[in-house]
């Protein structure tokens, strides 16, 4: 009986310690470094170069560091190159049916730092000048809503050089992983609908 008592407890205790982590753990995507640019102290360069550092992380309570995967480029390229080789216009087609906006909105996805300097240069000075002011107040609007002590942007225009990029920034971007087990649940459970209103029309549509 106790050795039933203390197997019973053990398992309580596991799950009980699984849901404080899904509760309280949350997934960082943290860009350390990333670098897009063709044009560097003055100078225009024939080809953009392309620069990331970025790492996938697990925390616990918002603090403590419990994994941590690089994402390399050799990832990137791969999923570029399925890409290329899959029809992509029926995922299109599936990404259209999901309402994204209740998504991001439901994941409740947190900037908690955000580096960004851009240097932005177009043939049309005039044409430089309202990319880069529609940019600026996009940015304005978008992350008005953050902490001001992390948060530092800046879109500066180039006149001289024709088209160039440089843009360089860093960031950490979170969300808690009960949000994702909740979009993911919303997600199936949309899809068994749609999948028995199909079921229900192709019965309806060959008895009549």
């Amino acid at each position: 009986m106790k050795i039933v008592l203390l197997f019973f407890c053990a398992i309580l205790g596991i799950v009980l310690l699984s849901l404080l982590l899904i509760v309280f753990s949350s997934i960082k995507l943290n860009v350390k470094r990333a670098r897009i640019s063709n044009f560097d102290n003055g100078i225009k360069k024939r080809k953009i170069e392309k620069d990331f550092l970025i790492y996938i992380e697990l925390h616990l309570f918002g603090k403590i560091k419990v994994a941590r995967i690089r994402l390399k480029e050799e990832l990137f390229q791969n999923l570029k190159r399925q890409a290329e080789k899959e029809d992509i216009s029926r995922d299109v087609k599936k990404l259209k049916e999901i309402n994204i906006k209740e998504i991001i909105k439901k994941l409740k996805i947190k900037t908690e730092e955000l580096n960004l300097e851009a240097q932005i240069g177009i043939e049309d000075v005039i044409l430089t000048s309202s990319v880069v002011t529609i940019i600026s107040v996009a940015l304005g609007i978008a992350l008005r809503n953050l902490n001001h002590d992390k948060l530092y942007y800046n879109v500066m225009p180039v006149y001289q050089f024709g088209n160039i990029i440089n843009l360089k920034f860093d960031c950490i971007v979170s969300v808690k992983v009960i949000h994702i087990i909740k979009v993911g649940y919303m997600l199936l459970k949309e899809k068994k609908i749609n999948k028995d209103k199909v079921q229900r029309a192709l019965y309806n549509y060959s008895y009549q």
